[in-house]
């Protein structure tokens, strides 16, 4: 019986927590600690469609305050982390970083960008990757080494300098013009679809 017990317990430890699952993904609630980041907690997450319908990816912010306000998010210098999980065949490195150049476009200033162009360019080289239905990727903010780390599908891809391209990516899904409103309120845990 405490053999039992024991086994039970053990199993139940190591298994991952679900927070949600959105679109068939499920989405942990928390985010391991590692060598250079800390645990980080799911804030919220949702599905990214195009052309009202096309399901692209399921995105999911993780902070480690999860009790900052919603306009505290990109103002602190702490750890955060956006997931992608790609959830159909048309997406591409292509598409993805057009899109992300698109989003920055809309979402700073025309001097901003200017000041990023060598860093975004950098960061677009970061995802030139096979993408299929399946590929997991993030950006993380690092504040200790002030540098956003594109990593998919469990690799390293590398990083790129600087909180104010970091903060221009974030605002990309919940500055003031995000992809998509429905978006950004799921991904702040407003609400879950």
């Amino acid at each position: 019986m405490l053999r039992t017990l024991f086994i039970t317990l053990l199993f139940t430890a190591a298994a991952p927590l679900w927070a949600i699952t959105v679109e068939n993904v499920d989405v942990p609630e928390i985010v391991a600690a590692t060598s250079d980041s800390p645990e980080m907690t799911l804030r919220g997450a949702s599905v990214r469609r195009v052309y009202g319908f096309v399901e692209v990816y399921v995105g999911a912010l993780y902070l480690q305050n999860n009790a900052l306000e919603e306009q505290e998010i990109i103002r602190v210098d702490e750890p955060r982390r956006m997931v992608f999980y790609v959830t159909s065949e048309r997406v591409s490195a292509r598409r993805f970083t057009n899109a992300i150049q698109e989003g920055l476009a809309i979402n700073i200033s025309k001097d901003e960008m200017a000041a990023m162009a060598d860093r975004v360019s950098q960061l677009v080289n970061l995802f030139d990757h096979k993408f299929v239905e399946g590929t997991v990727g993030y950006i993380e903010w690092v504040p200790d080494l002030q540098e956003s780390r594109i990593v998919i599908d469990d690799t390293v891809r590398g990083s790129v300098p600087g909180k104010d391209l970091n903060d221009a990516l974030l605002k990309i899904w919940i500055g003031d013009h995000p992809v998509s409103e429905r978006f950004k309120e799921e991904v702040l845990g407003h609400s879950n679809s």
